[in-house]
């Protein structure tokens, strides 16, 4: 059962801490099952399979699970949320539209693609909403409010940079400093 949780966390796309917010068990908890260092609770089974949308039986049946093609086409969708968010930080308001449409599009044939959507136009959100307040400042005050803007504009940038590398390695990507509106 060690790698079990695992291999499904990663096929829906979530990294431990995302699992842990979706059921309700901590990330640490997780990392131990995941691990093999304890053996999980059947309560701990039943949160944990039904934040993976998956019977309780398939995390505890000792059986290899199928190599899936959409695994792999996974990887190649993934990355266009955040090359899609870059392209709009040059296009004011298309940094927000364009991950929404392409989330929209795709969010009902993969949860991972639900998941990183979300995440994409979560950040996009949170920095356009920064972002605001400070081209106002900067028109008031130009000495404080632009730093500040040059600093959330790369700030973005840099984040969506890392971000389409860790979708094109297999990592799970993450974006720092992000409120979520979408849940």
């Amino acid at each position: 059962m060690t790698s079990k949780l695992a291999d499904y966390r990663r096929k829906k796309g979530l990294s431990q801490q995302q699992l842990a917010d979706f059921s309700g068990v901590s990330a640490r908890t997780i990392q131990r099952i995941e691990s093999g260092k304890v053996e999980a609770h059947p309560a701990t089974l039943k949160m944990l399979a039904d934040a993976l949308e998956i019977d309780t039986e398939e995390l505890t049946i000792d059986q290899q699970l199928p190599q899936t093609t959409e695994i792999k086409s996974l990887d190649k969708i993934k990355p266009v949320f955040h090359m899609l968010a870059l392209i709009g930080l040059f296009l004011p308001v298309f940094n927000i539209i364009l991950p929404v449409i392409f989330w929209f599009i795709k969010k009902d044939e993969s949860q991972a693609y639900d998941q990183e959507g979300k995440l994409v136009v979560n950040f996009q959100i949170s920095m356009s909403l920064l972002f605001i307040p400070a081209v106002v400042l900067m028109i008031f005050v130009f000495f404080i409010g632009f730093p500040l803007v040059l600093i959330i504009y790369f700030y973005a940038f840099v984040m969506c940079i890392i971000n389409i590398f860790r979708s094109i390695n297999k990592r799970v990507s993450s974006y720092p400093l992000t409120y979520r509106f979408l849940r």
